[in-house]
């Protein structure tokens, strides 16, 4: 059974047309990277699966009660900083308790273990580096524990060794037979770890396939305008925008 079934989902804002009659599923033990140029509607198709903007078609998850939707999908929209001074293990706290669960303390200290933040759990959110607060709103979606989590943007202002270590956690979740549907600019970390990618471009679906499959030549040249160079090496794909066309 999916975890999130869209159906000719469309939605207009401001009188223009974001993209129109998109339709995928997703199921469980999926990582899914929403790639795409700017503007081409990746975090208005995250908002609107969730019912937070409106659309018309159909999304599985927005058609649930906010109580369901809490214990089927977490959700860390682009917006990360944090005003008030709240101790991070609090903060990560927020995610269980979304879910119904109260204070799940394993799940808790499961979610920072992961992130890297068990260090700082004591000190307060807001006095922590826009990086590390990053790493601790994703500590909170992953403390909801949910079948699925969606995140927007959710590697931007990582140094280079927690972006890796923040997609291996993604992919773990996928291991263990939860999903992700995240959005990303870094193509190529997206070859190295999503299990499929979902290209947004032109005012819908590309491609939709594994990233081999999607991030061809002629795809990214079409949606982004630039030549790449994708391999296959003993560590793994690698992929490598080149130059403006």
């Amino acid at each position: 059974m999916s975890v999130l079934s869209l159906q000719n989902l469309s939605v207009t804002l401001r009188g223009r047309a974001i993209f129109n009659d998109i339709s995928l599923e997703v199921d469980p033990g999926e990582f899914v990277g929403l790639i795409g140029p700017n503007g081409a509607g990746k975090t208005t198709l995250m908002r609107s699966s969730l019912g937070l903007i409106p659309s018309t078609g159909r999304s599985s998850l927005a058609q649930l009660s906010a109580r369901d939707r809490a214990k089927a999908v977490a959700w860390m929209p682009q917006a990360r900083e944090i005003a008030w001074p709240i101790p991070v293990e609090n903060l990560v706290a927020l995610g269980a308790q979304a879910a119904g669960r109260g204070a799940d303390q394993t799940a808790i200290e499961a979610a920072m273990a992961r992130m890297g933040l068990a260090q700082f759990k004591g000190r307060a959110a807001s006095r922590l580096s826009g990086g590390e607060q990053a790493r601790a709103l994703i500590a909170r979606a992953l403390a909801q524990d949910t079948p699925l989590l969606m995140a927007d943007e959710p590697i931007a202002g990582l140094d280079p060794a927690h972006q890796i270590s923040t997609m291996e956690v993604f992919a773990s979740l996928a291991n263990e037979g939860r999903s992700a549907v995240v959005s990303l600019h870094d193509l190529g970390l997206a070859a190295r770890h999503c299990t499929r990618l979902v290209l947004l471009a032109d005012g819908g679906i590309m491609a939709d396939g594994t990233p081999d499959q999607v991030l061809t030549p002629d795809n990214m040249a079409r949606a982004f305008g630039v030549s790449v160079w994708h391999q296959q090496t003993d560590s793994g794909p690698v992929f490598q925008p080149l130059e403006v066309l």
